[in-house]
């Protein structure tokens, strides 16, 4: 009978090793944090250093001189286009363009740097060579953005983070490479749950960085928080970034026990009696390594799956990132919420995803890989369409369609704008803050006295700067069939308030059970797709298909965001939202159902073969 294979570092007993596995994960852990961090605060920082060069400002009025429909575009992503002289700016323009330096770089360099690793033959093993060198350069480069920022210079800054994308991009696909390499096939989805909540960690720790720097910071001077200038508090931030990439490194150098990858080409060595015959081993070990990846190459069903397969994934993240990176302007301008109210709307999606991400794991390798994405896409899109058709059965309840609901939403909001202008204005008193119900109240001669003064105040105000309530007038006329004047714009917002928030009250529930089932089938489709397409490559090749999976997914977060962005200028809402990506997902279920690999073969077959083949 053949001898037992040796157990890998993340198995035991034919299972899973959770603490090992953990400890590997500590290395992905580590790149979590630095995006969680890297994303909110390098905007705020460019904002900054753009907003005050004068080549930007000079650029940018250029531009409104020859371009002026470019507005256009800006204001469906959400861009503040009230700047440089009423037309458009170019800072959020050059963010948005850095920012996807992150994505570019990953496409262009991270599977050349899987390709690297596969090949890599040291004492630390295949991936951890890369680890150990990225992730301290990454930690030192990281803690410099900020301090070269708060010096105002603009170069520097850019050359730190265009430092910091390019070396992380060295190390992102043989860090994700790690866990398979460390973990027999049958067992990789449940392990890809595992490093997920490690990552998901590693965002957590980054997204509360800077709620408590600034609370240690105000307690240390005795600023108040509202008083306290957050910029000072970057570096501290950025430095918790920076520790926990290093001691994550530490971690994975220290306790992850990856197999000295040098064996295959040292055991001839040893053989050898003389240094040229020492050589001539190493030239035919790695002449037989060659002769086997050549050996491994796909078959053409193969092939045909991974194309398939990362066509899916390109269209899935189509949608799943247009989500991540519009949801607040839907919340904002569909719901009616605030930033933080939107930012608890994604934070329930992010818990419900880490709650699935281990009977995902389960689910996996029970039913199978391609059959747990396909069901996690059905609930993605179901989930959609049950709120894009309840939505539409509410507004046509109210004698909306979906352009009325929108033009009336829009002259609506922009009296709620107005209203929230004159709160910021008058924040320091809480007397002066006025609501929206108040208003409209003052304006059917509902309020006396103080109150009615201080609405009084505001309406004189907004009418000295040329506010139009005849929008609001001819909007109400229109859809309800009133006959009203500029002057009854009391009895017109009341009419246009009272219809929109029969709406929108039911939304505002009615999004929390959608994102519940969106955030676990996220997880269902995220902790399955990455084994599968390794599984298609083989165990020679974990580096390489990391590199192709991570190819489709930045390309589509490259692409994404542009062509949401058209699709919302054309469409003039949000709300577009709600049909963009769920045809997203209708396309990747079509590419994915003509996938006929990458399953792993579970352990028990595995052994009863070895048995047989003994025997």
């Amino acid at each position: 009978m053949a001898e037992k294979a040796k157990e890998l570092f993340c198995e035991k007993n034919g299972k899973l090793n959770y603490w090992h596995t953990i400890l590997t994960g500590f290395g992905f852990l580590a790149s979590s944090i630095a995006w969680a961090i890297y994303d909110p605060y390098i905007t705020k920082i460019l904002n900054h250093l753009l907003g005050d060069s004068p080549t930007v400002a000079a650029w940018s009025a250029k531009l409104n001189e020859s371009l002026p429909f470019l507005a256009r575009f800006a204001a469906a992503q959400g861009e503040d286009v009230t700047l440089a002289g009423g037309g458009i700016t170019l800072v959020p323009l050059f963010i948005g363009i850095i920012m996807t330096f992150d994505n570019i770089f990953g496409v262009i360099f991270q599977p050349t740097f899987g390709k690297l690793s596969d090949r890599c033959h040291s004492r630390l093993g295949k991936r951890r060579p890369f680890i150990t060198f990225g992730a301290p350069v990454c930690a030192l480069l990281f803690a410099l953005i900020p301090l070269c920022a708060l010096r105002g210079s603009l170069p520097l800054t850019m050359l730190c983070i265009i430092l910091f994308v390019f070396v992380m991009s060295l190390w992102r696909a043989p860090v994700v490479a790690l866990m398979p390499d460390l973990t027999p096939p049958a067992l990789r989805s449940e392990g890809n749950a595992i490093i997920n909540l490690m990552g998901g960690l590693g965002s957590l720790i980054g997204m509360v960085a800077g709620t408590i720097v600034t609370l240690v910071y105000t307690a240390a001077t005795g600023i108040e928080v509202n008083s306290a200038n957050e910029e000072r508090t970057y570096p501290y931030v950025f430095l918790i970034g920076s520790v926990v990439m290093v001691v994550g490194m530490l971690v994975v150098l220290l306790k992850v026990k990856e197999p000295d990858s040098r064996l295959t080409v040292v055991a001839d060595q040893n053989m050898a009696m003389d240094a040229a015959a020492r050589r001539a081993a190493e030239k035919e070990a790695k002449r037989r390594e060659k002769a086997e990846r050549r050996a491994q190459k796909l078959s053409r069903a193969e092939r045909k799956s991974l194309i398939f397969m990362l066509m899916g994934l390109f269209f899935l993240f189509c949608g799943s990132n247009a989500i991540q990176t519009f949801f607040s302007l839907f919340a904002a301008e569909i719901l009616h919420m605030e930033t933080s109210q939107a930012t608890i709307l994604m934070a329930i999606f992010a818990v419900c995803s880490a709650a699935a991400a281990l009977p995902a794991g389960k689910l996996g390798k029970k039913f199978g890989r391609k059959k747990t994405i396909l069901g996690g896409l059905a609930i993605f899109i179901l989930a959609f369409v049950v709120f894009f058709s309840i939505f539409s059965v509410l507004i046509s309840q109210d004698g909306f369609n979906i352009s009325s609901f929108n033009s009336t939403n829009k002259v609506y909001t922009s009296v709620v704008d107005q209203v929230d202008t004159y709160n910021d204005e008058h924040a320091l008193k809480d007397d002066a803050l006025i609501e929206m119900d108040g208003y409209i109240a003052y304006l059917n001669g509902g309020l006396t006295g103080e109150e009615a003064a201080k609405y009084a105040a505001f309406d004189e105000e907004i009418t000295a700067e040329g506010y139009d309530f005849g929008a609001v007038v001819r909007a109400a006329n229109a859809q309800f069939g009133l006959q009203l004047t500029e002057a009854d714009r009391g009895r017109a917002l009341e009419a246009v308030n009272s219809s929109l928030n029969d709406v929108i009250d039911i939304l505002k529930i009615l999004i929390y059970p959608v994102l519940v089932l969106a955030g676990a089938a996220n997880m269902f489709i995220t902790v399955n797709t990455l084994p599968l397409v390794l599984e298609i490559g083989g165990v020679e090749k974990v580096g390489t298909f990391t590199g192709y999976y991570y190819t489709a997914t930045f390309s589509a977060q490259i692409a994404s965001p542009i062509v949401y962005g058209v699709v919302a200028m054309l469409s003039g809402t949000y709300l577009s939202l709600f049909y963009y990506s769920p045809i997203a997902f209708v396309i990747s279920v079509l590419c994915i159902l003509f996938v006929r690999h990458g399953e792993a073969v579970p352990q028990e077959i595995v052994d009863k073969v070895e048995m047989e083949n003994a025997d």
